[in-house]
């Protein structure tokens, strides 16, 4: 389907709401290109596990680490390593090439043997990299941007139009209640549901 078409159109059928949930290429709608205040940021992941006859598995209770470079634990041999920031990138392919998984290794690894020294004798066995829709910067820090869009892109139906994005690179930790906040709001057709700091970035542009 072609993205050129009108929101409506997106949705086959009887519907009661359109949730636009697409992360860094929501504003390729037409109806919502230069509307958005998101920026763009590339992040390279690496891929590790124990090194044969060197490495120790990961502790069956241990945790994902939350820090400076983040640890999330696929079990007890394998590890993603995240992640790099290149800011106002618009590529959004997986692949990684051999320099860049090379570069992304050598930022990281320094950084998770802060957290997780036994990582040391880990080994790399690949890299993918995606693109965050970051949200714009605020009073209250880099917050999501929820809400009903229907005034933004001149619709004037009744909250049928809203939009779910910007959680950036903590949506890991929060995206269940953003979840369960939006859920409610369209539910109930009332955007005061979500907290009025989720949609005051429709504020910025005007």
């Amino acid at each position: 389907m072609s993205w050129n078409s009108d929101l409506c159109f997106m949705c086959l059928g009887e519907y009661d709401a359109v949730i636009i949930c697409m992360g860094a290429k929501a504003d390729v709608l037409p109806e919502l290109s230069g509307k958005l205040p998101l920026r763009t940021c590339r992040g390279v992941i690496a891929c590790l596990q124990p090194s044969d006859g060197i490495g120790q598995d990961y502790p069956d209770d241990g945790p994902s680490i939350l820090s400076d470079a983040w640890l999330a634990i696929q079990g007890p041999r394998s590890v993603y390593m995240g992640s790099t920031w290149e800011w106002k990138s618009r590529n959004s392919s997986p692949n990684v090439s051999a320099d860049e998984a090379s570069k992304a290794l050598e930022e990281l690894l320094p950084k998770a043997l802060s957290i997780y020294p036994g990582i040391k004798n880990w080994s790399f066995t690949g890299a993918r990299a995606g693109l965050r829709a970051m949200p714009p910067l605020s009073a209250n820090g880099s917050l999501p941007l929820l809400g009903c869009i229907e005034d933004l892109i001149g619709k004037t139906q009744t909250s049928k139009f809203w939009l779910f994005g910007g959680l950036g690179s903590r949506g890991l930790l929060y995206h269940a209640w953003l979840g369960k906040l939006m859920a409610q709001a369209v539910l109930s057709c009332n955007e005061h549901r979500i907290p009025a700091e989720l949609t005051a970035w429709k504020n910025i542009n005007q």
